[in-house]
């Protein structure tokens, strides 16, 4: 197989970055949320994330394809929230609701800062500035830039989310990733062999809006998540807590390609929301969460919830990382 490389190609009508390793390949598109939108194992042809196959699919259901990044992550009620003596709204994009979802990047265009290959790494960084987009701007009125950084390897991917803040008040944030994956890689969703593996040992009530309570729960089936189950059967759209200095780490095992991926974040994630639509769907969204849906609300300990604000001229990394290999026999 070649040696690393990327190069800048068109992808249903927008400029990408193509990116090789000798066991991936993948797609960027900045202008397109600075999504990794697909990514490959290179020896079977195994799409491991979900991608679109037309320009309108992919922009009428933009959320389940590739990584579309949540900055703010999930819900927030009513879609504002206040903080030290402001109040920030944001579109009520889940109406029936009541609800803002989502974040304001998701859509928003990135600026393409650096795509190279250092030895045997590829790096490409992408760039938005708060003061350039107008919607970002309004929901949340501060100077602020963000970073996104992938940096692939052999068979592994990290990001990084890097947040400056240029302002002079403390900016609140949350950041997580709507990853989709395919589930099982093979798309045969009739004879679905694939296990999900997630080390938690609570879950966070709902509302039917789907906000937290603020009750944490003991989970049914917490000891066989553990270890790893098959999720046929078993609807999701459901908040996991990570237990205290727990790891923050799902593991897809697909038995039929031969496959394992374990998608880690470091310790500034504390929540999972998993989402799998009916179970049948063909993907699952791990979405691993700095801060708790709907954080602001909640009348808990930060170090619970994950509510935080980055001081002026300050910067806050969080970094994710995909790690693909063969199971072992």
């Amino acid at each position: 197989m070649s040696k690393v490389s990327v190069e800048k190609i068109n992808y249903l009508g927008e400029e990408a970055i193509h990116v090789l390793t000798p066991e991936l390949e993948a797609v960027i598109v900045p202008s397109w949320g600075s999504n990794l939108l697909e990514l490959k194992w290179r020896a079977s042809e195994t799409a491991l994330l979900r991608s679109p196959q037309t320009r309108e699919q992919f922009l009428s259901a933009s959320v389940l394809y590739g990584t579309p990044v949540l900055f703010p992550p999930n819900r927030i009620d009513n879609g504002e929230f206040s903080f030290n003596g402001r109040t920030y709204r944001f579109p009520l994009n889940e109406s029936h609701r009541g609800n803002h979802i989502h974040g304001v990047l998701i859509n928003e265009p990135w600026t393409l800062h650096l795509a190279e290959v250092q030895g045997e790494q590829v790096i490409v960084e992408t760039t938005v500035d708060s003061t350039e987009l107008p919607a970002v701007f309004e929901a949340l009125p501060h100077h602020f830039t963000a970073k996104l950084q992938f940096v692939f390897e052999g068979a592994s991917v990290t990001q990084r989310f890097i947040l400056d803040n240029l302002d002079e008040e403390p900016l609140p944030w949350g950041i997580g990733y709507h990853t989709t994956f395919n589930f099982p890689l093979n798309g045969n969703t009739q004879n679905n062999r694939s296990t999900f593996k997630l080390e938690t040992d609570q879950i966070w009530e709902l509302t039917d809006r789907l906000l937290p309570t603020g009750e944490l729960q003991a989970i049914p089936y917490g000891e066989e998540l553990n270890k790893g189950m098959s999720l046929n059967g078993l609807p999701l759209d459901t908040v996991f807590q990570i237990p205290q200095n727990g790891k923050c780490e799902a593991v897809i095992t697909d038995p039929d390609t031969g496959l394992q991926i374990t998608y880690s974040g470091d310790s500034q994630f504390g929540q999972w929301v998993v989402y799998n639509n009916d179970s049948r769907a063909g993907y699952l969204c791990p979405e691993p969460y700095t801060w708790v849906t709907n954080a602001p609300h909640l009348q808990l300990p930060d170090e619970l919830t994950g509510f935080r604000a980055l001081a002026p001229g300050n910067q806050v990394r969080a970094e994710t990382r995909i790690d693909v290999s063969l199971i072992a026999e």
